[in-house]
């Protein structure tokens, strides 16, 4: 399991977004994700009945950061101040060269290229923060968008691993978009 190099998860930031740890003053736009049935169509958990449930979700990414297993960022647009999705980093190899990445995204920021650019930082901390060599995706085939965003982002299939979608630290940066 990999040991964080840092006690805070980091800041990152691009053209358009901030990258940062979720707070509890996050917690609205968080339900209109977690609780969003067209986003979380394709995730390995159920749409959020309630917002009670954010607290949990909350608690369990600071335990998973602090337990070295996990990073999630809260995705913030710059331009409207507000949390419109997440991304991260988990499911590490004991011997931490490999992670999967995930992702979700407020279904108004869909088709915008907002999730590609927030997750060139994430994956570039990964291959070099992190010295992790493989990234993994999960991605149900019906799921179009997010199979056609991680192509775009080098992400291949790969028999030995499908569904999962594979990118070598070797074959990034990203293609040019």
């Amino acid at each position: 399991m990999p040991a964080f190099p840092w006690t805070t998860l980091p800041n990152l930031r691009t053209p358009r977004l901030k990258l940062r740890a979720m707070h509890a003053s996050d917690s609205a736009d968080l339900f209109a994700i977690y609780g969003d049935p067209a986003v979380m169509a394709y995730a390995s958990d159920p749409p959020f009945a309630s917002p009670a449930l954010i607290p949990q979700l909350l608690a369990s990414v600071a335990q998973l950061f602090a337990a070295g297993t996990a990073l999630e960022w809260g995705i913030v647009s710059l331009e409207e101040q507000r949390l419109i999705g997440t991304c991260g980093l988990h499911s590490f190899t004991a011997d931490g060269q490999t992670a999967e990445v995930g992702c979700l995204l407020a279904r108004r920021c869909w088709g915008q290229g907002l999730m590609a650019e927030a997750l060139v930082p994430v994956i570039d901390l990964a291959f070099t923060a992190l010295d992790v060599q493989t990234l993994l995706a999960d991605i149900d085939a019906p799921n179009t968008r997010s199979l056609r965003l991680f192509q775009r982002l080098g992400f291949q299939p790969d028999l030995a691993t499908a569904p999962l979608l594979r990118l070598q630290h070797a074959a990034w940066p990203a293609p040019a978009s």
